[in-house]
C-alpha cells in the first residue's frame, strides 16, 4: 500500500519504505539498488512505485539509458 492507515501501518506502506532507497550509497544501478533492498520489499512494485515517488519529489535522478540511480542534494 502507498499509505498507512489504520489496517497498514507506516512500516508497511511505501511511504515509510523511502528511507530505505535514500540510506543507500549513490550513485547505484537500479538492478544493485533492488537486490539490496528486494527483502524490504513485498514486490517490484512497489519498489517501482517507491522509486517514481522520489523522482517526482526531486529527491533522485534516473539514468535509464545507463540504469544509474543518483540522489539529489
Amino acid at each position: 500500500m502507498i499509505t498507512p492507515n489504520k489496517f497498514i501501518t507506516l512500516k508497511q506502506s511505501v511511504l515509510g519504505r523511502l528511507p530505505l532507497l535514500l540510506a543507500s550509497s549513490s550513485p547505484i544501478t537500479l538492478h544493485q539498488l533492488y537486490m539490496d533492498l528486494e527483502s524490504e520489499f513485498p514486490d517490484i512494485n512497489e519498489f517501482i512505485f517507491a522509486l517514481d515517488s522520489l523522482y517526482v519529489l526531486g529527491r533522485i535522478h534516473v539514468d535509464l539509458e545507463n540504469g544509474i540511480v543518483r540522489h539529489v542534494n
